[in-house]
């Protein structure tokens, strides 16, 4: 396909069609473009689109996502059916791709900076050793000028590439690619970073506008997740001579505030949580690999980031934050270090301010069970919910326990009878009170070695089944408070070998009921409860497939 005007009106007009709102154009479109993907110089093509100033920018994004889905189909293709990129056709892309990206409007350069992730996935470093030190060079030029669309855009695409050495097994090939990443771009990384901390100081300092902020802060986001990806395999020598400098504004990001972001509205205080969340993800990887190396730092950031937490807000908005910060607590909470939870006071508030707002129900929450029941009750019973705020702050509690069982024990059974005290006083208001009792219980549960059963320490279990449990499953009202009935439901069937046999059969007509209920979830763990209760044996072992069979029939 030679470039010609020609060529530059048929791939135009093409791409436009592709946009139209009718689908018969749209589809001609696609089927022409499939059609010409096949011809030689095609992605160079489309490729030299981008850069013609007078083709309007919708056609230019259009062009820029079927440029990089066609390299990802195409640079290195196994598929019988499609024909690879030529090595003469890659070779020109590579010259033009990266001074493109950079001159390119944003929408436009997130696209070409995954196309050339997608190049760097197959052929970096071996293959086109010339990228790094273009991107070095381009970025050095442009944290001068304190041009940062073209700072973020090279970051967000070394970022991209890097990645590899955070997911791949760790070769001799790897290790070598890594040493070269590192020799040539660890002291460049600092740099930059160093650069934009000063930037932002005095911008933060002068009262500067959140417009003025943005692309500071995502910077040193994106420089974070490069950090964690090339500290990822080891720690580097670089690195570790100068760990002071990156803690040092690591602990600034956690404890400093930017009310011209944070306080603006929009995007602001999203892309702060942000850069605070990749600083938290880097002190989890130190912990969790460099541990003695990272020990002198770690007073500081076990109180930055338990003081985050506790002004860190319910919102869903936050929620990766909170998930990140929390991870760090609990990955130090079961190192040698973690004496620094010892005291009871410090129990005490993790307990308070930490584990009971986040195990609290939101509106987020009770979003999801209505509106989408299937992801609730996948995260809920099939433990997909890692992420979570309720898991992970049960979590932090489990890894505490590791060091101090009875203390976690004796201060969350404590919290348990609060908010089963707040619940008696307005049952009707405060429901999700005795909603975050039944989870505590039901999550910090341990399972016995070799069986389906499950203990804790926290409550008696048959005297917390009656006076807390029971009632639930006893009323009327099967449509009622639908997460009390469900929460309720899922405590009887995983503490079943723990209910004597008689009162358990009792109740199986209650529970008979809620399959009629109008909340899927609820019917859901009803049909499971119901299941699980007919499959119980008198010794509280399961029952052999046989028996399943008999009770499956007996309920039918």
């Amino acid at each position: 396909m030679d470039w010609n005007p020609e060529i530059v009106h048929f791939l135009s007009q093409t791409f436009l069609d592709t946009l139209s709102p009718l689908p018969e154009p749209r589809r001609r479109a696609e089927s022409t473009l499939s059609s010409a993907s096949d011809r030689p110089n095609y992605a160079l093509a489309v490729l030299r689109l981008l850069a013609e100033p007078s083709v309007d920018d919708p056609i230019r994004h259009s062009a820029a996502v079927n440029f990089k889905n066609h390299l990802r189909s195409r640079w290195s293709s196994d598929s019988p059916t499609l024909s690879p990129i030529p090595d003469s056709e890659k070779d020109q892309i590579k010259a033009l791709i990266v001074p493109l990206m950079l001159s390119s409007a944003p929408k436009i350069q997130s696209q070409l900076s995954e196309a050339l992730a997608v190049i760097g996935k197959h052929d970096f470093p071996k293959s086109w050793p010339a990228l790094l030190p273009e991107l070095k060079s381009s970025l050095d030029k442009a944290g001068e000028t304190s041009d940062y669309s073209t700072v973020n855009g090279i970051l967000s695409t070394l970022n991209s590439i890097f990645k590899k050495f955070r997911y791949q097994y760790k070769t001799n090939d790897l290790l070598l690619d890594l040493k070269y990443c590192l020799d040539n771009f660890a002291e460049p990384l600092l740099k930059i970073l160093k650069r934009t901390a000063t930037l932002i100081d005095n911008v933060a300092s002068s009262g500067g506008q959140a417009v003025t902020l943005r692309p500071l802060v995502e910077s040193q986001r994106l420089c974070c997740r490069i950090f964690y990806s090339l500290n990822f395999q080891e720690l580097p020598e670089f690195f570790e001579d100068h760990m002071g400098e990156w803690m040092s504004e690591f602990q600034k990001y956690l404890i400093v505030k930017y009310p011209a972001l944070e306080d603006g509205g929009g995007d602001g205080l999203a892309l702060v949580d942000g850069l605070r969340a990749a600083v938290c993800e880097n002190l989890s990887l130190y912990m969790e690999k460099n541990e003695e190396e990272f020990q002198g730092y770690l007073g500081g950031f076990v109180e930055a980031v338990w003081n985050l937490l506790v002004a860190t807000s319910p919102s869903s908005n936050r929620d990766r934050l909170t998930v990140t910060a929390i991870k760090f607590l609990t990955t130090v909470s079961v190192s040698v270090h973690h004496t620094l939870f010892a005291r009871d006071e410090i129990l005490q508030q993790i307990c308070e301010s930490i584990v009971i707002p986040n195990v609290m129900l939101r509106e987020e929450d009770e979003e999801l069970f209505e509106m989408n029941f299937v992801e609730f009750i996948r995260r809920d019973m099939e433990g997909s919910d890692l992420d979570t705020r309720r898991r992970i702050a049960c979590e932090l509690l489990k890894g505490i326990a590791t060091n101090y069982k009875e203390k976690v024990t004796e201060k969350v059974s404590s919290q348990i009878q609060s908010s089963l005290a707040l619940f008696a006083q307005n049952p009707a208001v405060t429901w999700k009170h005795k909603d975050c009792a039944i989870y505590l219980v039901v999550s910090l549960a341990t399972k016995k070695a070799g069986g389906t059963s499950v203990s804790t320490d926290l409550v008696d279990v048959e005297s917390f089944f009656r006076s807390v449990i029971v009632p639930e499953l006893q009323n009327q009202d099967v449509d009622g408070f639908p997460m009390l009935k469900a929460g309720a439901l899922k405590f009887f069937t995983m503490f079943r070998n723990q209910i004597s046999k008689p009162i358990a059969m009792a109740l199986i007509p209650e529970v008979v009921r809620f399959l009629g209920s109008e909340s899927n979830v609820v019917h859901s763990y009803a049909a499971t409860c119901i299941e699980k209760l007919l499959l119980v044996k008198d010794d509280g072992e399961e029952q052999d497939i046989h028996h399943r069979t008999s009770a499956r029939f007996y309920l039918c």
